[in-house]
């Protein structure tokens, strides 16, 4: 259970602290904002899964970054 913890910590700590993170989301919304606007109407149903898809990646490069700043606090510089 107290791996969960640490998980949660993780991944909230990424959310809240994270600037980056925050204007990767900004820039998705807007991205999909002009989606909107720009593809025609037939399209404008699956503007959804283009968010969603950028969010995702978004998440994966920043748990990637993360991890690879944990990796480097954990081992000690020669």
């Amino acid at each position: 259970m107290s791996s969960f913890w640490g998980i949660a910590a993780t991944v909230w700590g990424l959310l809240v602290e994270d600037g980056s993170l925050a204007v990767g989301i900004i820039v998705a919304l807007g991205g999909t904002w002009l989606a909107v606007i720009v593809l025609p109407a037939a399209v404008r149903d699956q503007v959804g899964w283009l968010l969603l898809a950028m969010l995702v990646v978004l998440l994966v490069l920043n748990l990637r970054a993360a991890a690879l700043r944990a990796r480097r606090k954990a081992i000690p510089s020669r």
